[in-house]
């Protein structure tokens, strides 16, 4: 009997690792202090506003219009407009220092963690031979942060391939950055299961569904889910929604009947 070829991506944010506003704000708190450091008086709570319309700007044009900006234009953008606001004359050496400023502070933040069961289900899933990969969307922070990120919390072990959206030029929900990892992963075998967890209903679900793979909707807050319901199958083989990370050990063996 051939060994079977069964792949399952995660994506990372409110997936793998979780943040919420304590990040923002102290993204927005080192911008401020490197402005004070170099001769301009801004306030951090308006550069964290600036900081948050952008990143919806930026989900929406890429759901909408599947449109990648990379890290470095969304960073030019975000220091435009803190030096309209403030009268500072426009530099490419402010953008590339703030991109610094934002990467450094993410990849030594206390305000990012990782997300219960999640060591847990990698570790089984890598027993069981899965194939692990991380398909992630950027915005201020390259992928190789990322990558840092999943290494400091020692999950990068787990992982046999992972791409991000600045690397391939595409973001999810584009059918192009599932397809590079899949292929990077197996390259011409034909997989025998191939899902992908994401906590994004467009980005993720929906892309994974677009791709013609099984999405798996992470919804901890119960938004999608039915009460005491996870997995939750919404369409037999194709597409479940969870609430628990370890619930995707019980959609393994399920998925594993489903061919």
């Amino acid at each position: 009997m051939a060994e079977e070829t069964r792949v399952i991506t995660f994506d990372v944010y409110q997936t793998v690792l979780e943040y919420g506003d304590a990040l923002i704000k102290e993204i927005g708190e080192a911008i401020s202090k490197y402005y004070r450091e170099v001769g301009y008086s801004v306030d951090s709570s308006v550069v964290t506003d600036y900081y948050r319309l952008m990143e919806r700007e930026v989900r929406v044009n890429r759901i909408m219009n599947l449109l990648y900006t990379p890290p470095a234009e969304n960073t030019r953008r975000l220091v435009k407009r803190i030096g309209q606001r403030y009268g500072i004359p426009f530099s490419n050496r402010l953008v590339n220092d703030v991109q610094n400023v934002i990467a450094d502070t993410v990849v030594n933040s206390q305000n990012i963690k990782v997300i219960e069961g999640v060591e847990e289900v990698f570790s089984i899933l890598k027993e069981e031979d899965w194939l692990v990969g991380i398909v992630s969307n950027v915005i201020f922070w390259p992928g190789r942060v990322s990558r840092a990120l999943l290494t400091r919390f020692g999950l990068w072990r787990f992982i046999d391939y992972a791409v991000f959206s600045d690397e391939v030029g595409y973001p999810k929900p584009h059918p192009i950055i599932f397809e590079t990892l899949i292929n990077s992963l197996i390259g011409d075998r034909v997989p025998d299961v191939v899902a992908h967890v994401g906590d994004n209903l467009q980005e993720d679900f929906v892309g994974a569904l677009m791709y013609g793979i099984v999405g798996v909707l992470y919804d901890p807050g119960g938004v999608y889910t039915p009460v005491n319901s996870s997995p939750y199958e919404a369409i037999k083989c194709k597409a479940y929604i969870i609430r628990r990370t370890k619930d995707v050990l019980t959609l393994t063996d399920t998925l594993t009947k489903c061919r």
